[in-house]
């Protein structure tokens, strides 16, 4: 298979920070409550005194809301009360736009699965969007039931069918690198791509370029990334073309922008699979800070920002319903799961080329399984499964029907002993859910659990398959 170049196949960046405006979409179209907020008080203050207005509607899309804005106050010597513009102070206009932003936002309408493919594409400032690849693709798979998330990288040399791809456009029996997909057809086609090939239904794409990446990383005041491996990379690409060295430590730093830029885009020195996950490090870490800090003071710079970086087929609408959404998930209820040397199989193109061959329905199980244990963290849990029944072969069945029920089985092995008359759930580490999910799941009652902590176990939970152990129907 020969694979010729498509556009320009300069070094890619990440800049996926698409997912930010789902965390702070409330905070960006705060920012024009805040805009209207202060032109409406800067006009009051002008207006004649005996014709206050005692209410401001002040509307982002879909929401308004009235709020107060003037004060009766008493004017000695008399007893006379008049309305008075009340003073707008930087301060009132965070606690009131935040009131509004918590209270008033429209909830996400639909329980439905919401899958929206994050974009990074590989420009610079001085070129056109037009033929640049994708090259971070992330999806984003949000459960409005549950308030659940699943974020999955997929490598951009994996060789997928592109819809309509012809030889013309670059392709071999109708197959490309999937980054290609944006250069031939923007993010519809790279939608397409994703959903024909995984049969993912993919409703909606946001895209952005990495200065708006670093500008919303220093409007937050960075991010604290705990680097858990090193990076070294002599061969990081600079703005004029040119390269340079940039190397991290690993443990918890704070990044600004231009920093977490270098993190996220490094790929020389390690492999593509652990740069899709230090992306997702970054995003989650920035829908953390968000989270963390007051951003409506921020919203006016935000808003510009955003417009500049981020494109996206999300109605303003839809983008603070989402906000509200995505807001309300526990970052414990976030799984990350990267598409790596586990789902695919490397080869060498006719030119030469490294590509990957993508196990579909491996990755298609994957990616349910990420949904699934962000949906149920309790499933995360490694558990080890003890026969000490004296039966045969009851260890297995145990563990074979945990597993098929999504539980996380690491070990199977014999217990010390095998005249254990009842089974027990022991709790190694503080994973108290997972236990209790677990116990429940196998009809054992609640007095078989008990806490057994153990330093350095290698595992969350431990099954003691006794006697009286009975494998629960299925259905």
């Amino acid at each position: 298979m020969s694979v010729p170049p498509i556009g320009r196949s300069g070094p890619p960046f990440f800049a996926v920070v698409a997912f930010w405006a789902f965390v702070l979409g409330g905070v960006v179209f705060g920012g024009v409550f805040v805009a209207n907020w202060r032109a409406l008080g800067a006009r009051t203050a002008d207006a004649p005194i005996s014709a206050p207005p005692n209410v401001v509607t002040v509307a982002a899309g879909p929401v308004s809301v009235s709020v107060p804005m003037s004060v009766s106050v008493a004017i000695k010597p008399g007893s006379i009360s008049v309305p008075i513009p009340a003073p707008v102070k930087p301060s009132d206009i965070t606690s009131s736009i935040a009131s509004v932003v918590k209270t008033m936002l429209p909830d996400w309408q639909g329980s439905d699965r919401i899958n929206i493919l994050l974009l990074g594409i590989d420009k610079r400032d001085d070129e056109p969007v037009a033929g640049t690849r994708s090259d971070t693709i992330i999806l984003a798979s949000i459960d409005p039931v549950t308030k659940s998330a699943a974020l999955v990288s997929l490598p951009r040399d994996m060789w997928v069918s592109i819809p309509g791809c012809t030889p013309r456009d670059g392709c071999s029996g109708g197959q490309q690198r999937i980054n290609v997909a944006h250069a031939l057809g923007g993010p519809d086609l790279t939608i397409r791509t994703v959903t024909s090939d995984f049969g993912i239904p993919v409703q909606h794409y946001a895209r952005v370029d990495f200065r708006g990446f670093e500008q919303l990383i220093d409007a937050v005041g960075g991010v604290v990334i705990d680097a858990d491996w090193p990076v070294k990379d002599d061969e990081y690409p600079t703005p004029d073309y040119g390269y340079q060295r940039i190397y991290f430590v690993p443990g918890p730093q704070l990044m600004d922008g231009p920093t977490a830029l270098e993190y996220a885009r490094s790929r020389h020195g390690t492999s593509d699979f652990a740069r899709a996950g230090r992306q997702q490090r970054v995003l989650v870490s920035l829908r953390n800070r968000a989270l963390q800090l007051n951003m409506l003071s921020r919203a006016p710079e935000l808003v510009g920002i955003v417009q500049k970086s981020l494109s996206t087929d999300l109605a303003p609408g839809e983008m603070l319903a989402l906000a509200k959404l995505v807001s309300q998930i526990d970052r414990y209820k976030i799984t990350n799961l990267v598409i790596d040397a586990t789902f695919v199989t490397p080869f060498k193109g006719q030119d030469g080329a490294d590509l990957l061959q993508p196990n579909y329905s491996a990755i298609k199980r994957a990616i349910d399984n990420a949904e699934r244990s962000a949906a149920h963290p309790e499933l995360r849990a490694k558990v080890e499964v003890l026969n000490g029944s004296g039966m045969a072969g009851l260890g297995q069945k145990a563990a074979d029907y945990l597993t098929a029920q999504g539980f996380n089985v690491v070990r199977i092995a014999a217990a010390e002993r095998s005249d254990y008359r009842s089974s027990l759930v022991q709790v190694l580490t503080e994973d108290t859910g997972a236990a209790q999910a677990l116990a429940t799941t196998l009809r054992m009652p609640t007095t078989s659990i008990s806490q057994l902590p153990t330093p350095n176990a290698g595992v969350d939970i431990r099954v003691v398959v006794g006697q009286d152990f009975r494998l629960p129907p299925t259905s």
